[in-house]
């Protein structure tokens, strides 16, 4: 993953910044084993490394990123802290933006196919840095409960155009268009804080306790049906 994480920076895409990037995640993965590397991990890493003096500096602001603000199991091998999250962001998003949910439900557009790469790489990924730079700022502020205000500004922001669409991929290539193009912060964080409503950390706590049990058994099912296939291939 090194070579792919922010393919073409000056810094980042050399053998000096592969090597720190390398340094940081393989540190993480013996600070905690349950977690090891997991895909989106490379480019939280590579942002903290920017904005951070040393690789030392970004090796803990990761630890404490995972450890301490976002919610347990985002990262772990069956990533089912994610699968929770999204389950939760699908509820808010029907709460929230009742239409857009609507409608994407008739399309049969399932949200985490854009909103799984939000969480797990915290959107640095998909919005400009400068922007996603000040999610985080408010992210290490307030909590993990920031995340679900940036996703549901980002469906907002574009409710007119996404009630057009007819197909799935022109859900995606909207969503792709506006989070790319979204250079002023100011513009996403008013929407965020302003135009969503008011969401605290209890209540998105209190879904994801209700979401929990059903995606453990889902995936719990899936680990059968892998091992059941497997069996089937001896």
């Amino acid at each position: 993953d090194l070579p792919r994480t922010f393919p073409g920076h000056p810094w980042l895409d050399t053998p000096q910044g592969h090597a720190a990037l390398r340094r940081v995640l393989v540190g993480y993965s013996f600070r905690d084993s349950d977690v090891g590397y997991c895909q989106g991990l490379n480019y939280v890493a590579a942002l903290l490394l920017l904005v951070m003096k040393t690789e030392e500096d970004a090796f803990w602001m990761l630890a404490v990123l995972l450890e301490n603000v976002l919610v347990n199991d985002c990262y772990t091998n069956n990533l089912s802290g994610c699968h929770v999250e999204q389950r939760v962001f699908k509820d808010l998003l029907s709460k929230k933006c009742p239409r857009i949910a609507a409608h994407l439900e008739a399309l049969e557009f399932d949200v985490s196919l854009v909103a799984t790469e939000w969480f797990l790489c915290l959107f640095a990924k998909s919005l400009p840095s400068e922007t996603t730079l000040r999610v985080w700022d408010v992210l290490f502020y307030e909590g993990a409960k920031v995340l679900f205000h940036a996703a549901l500004a980002i469906f907002k922001m574009k409710e007119e155009d996404l009630l057009l669409a007819h197909q799935v991929g022109d859900v995606i290539n909207i969503i792709q268009r506006t989070t790319h193009h979204l250079f002023d912060p100011d513009e996403l964080l008013t929407v965020a804080f302003n135009k969503i409503g008011f969401m605290t950390t209890n209540t998105i706590s209190k879904q994801r306790k209700k979401q929990e049990p059903e995606v453990m058994k889902e995936l719990d099912e899936r680990l059968r049906r892998l091992n059941s296939l497997r069996e089937d291939d001896r």
